[in-house]
């Protein structure tokens, strides 16, 4: 068995009294969202594909194996970048050296230079900010860093853990067009997670829907949204609001989602529409 042009995985077992029962495919190519409510799983699917959580099943990237009944790839042998809801810059250093970890990273392992310094300053817009302290830069400059030195160490597979919950807009729409520029000129795979649907929609082209540990659905973003849209177009009730980042929370049955800030009070219902969020 091999993932052939695909990324394939199966993950079945429990890790700190959660269960997760999961096997998706994913294109080797574009944005895949890994989607639901907080909860179900997706950083533990995260983990698990990165080696940092063992849990019985495979792991086929293309034709390498990664995990299976007879071997485990460890972590720093993947070749895999991660990028965390928080940048996690080192502070002591300019924005330079903390690119320069990344690249050092690659070097000690001695990976292939795909992604080249320069390119990747460029592809990001982040000329401006090399000589600057890291403690002095907003949000959106943070998370374009963090991007920027998980790519120079030059990995095959880029997983994202909601590295955008905490922008504004603006620096959203930034970090959005830099993905699409990664796409175009690294055609870097990169697997998403999100529980904000306007995300899921803006970004991907395949998506994996789970909730409580396990899969709903997965395939082409449009044919998912569809799907999605059919099984959560009844009300759902605001039972919070984050004005700090802009974002209202709904609950539909046992799901709670984040949608764009409402002005609703909560425990109002409303209509969600996939198409629209």
């Amino acid at each position: 068995m091999s993932g052939g042009k695909n990324i394939k995985a199966f993950f079945n077992g429990s890790i700190d009294n959660f269960n997760l029962d999961v096997k998706f495919t994913m294109p080797i190519e574009g944005i895949t969202a890994l989607f639901g409510p907080s909860g179900c799983g997706k950083t533990t699917i995260l983990r698990c594909l990165a080696g940092l959580n063992k849990l019985p099943g495979y792991l086929f990237f293309g034709d390498e194996v990664w995990q299976n009944e007879n071997q485990f790839i460890n972590a720093h042998e993947r070749s895999i970048g991660y990028v965390f809801q928080e940048a996690n810059l080192f502070p002591h250093l300019s924005v330079r050296k903390n690119l320069n970890y990344g690249a050092q990273r690659a070097k000690a392992h001695y990976l292939k230079e795909r992604f080249h310094f320069n390119d990747v300053v460029e592809l990001l817009g982040i000329q401006h900010l090399l000589e600057r302290n890291t403690v002095s830069l907003s949000g959106g400059e943070r998370q374009r860093i963090a991007i920027g030195r998980a790519i120079l160490a030059q990995p095959k597979f880029l997983l994202m853990d909601e590295p955008l919950s905490a922008l504004d807009k603006v620096s959203k729409r930034n970090i959005f067009f830099c993905f699409e520029k990664l796409q175009r000129e690294f055609k870097l795979p990169i697997l998403y997670v999100s529980h904000d649907i306007d995300e899921v929609a803006k970004l991907s082209g395949h998506i994996i829907a789970l909730d409580n540990g396990k899969k709903i659905t997965e395939g082409p973003a449009t044919d998912v949204l569809a799907q999605l849209k059919l099984s959560t177009s009844l009300s759902a009730r605001i039972v919070g609001h984050d004005l700090e980042k802009k974002l209202t929370w709904v609950q539909y049955k046992e799901q709670t989602l984040s949608i764009p800030l409402q002005d609703n009070p909560i425990g109002a219902l409303l209509k969600i529409d996939f198409q629209s969020y």
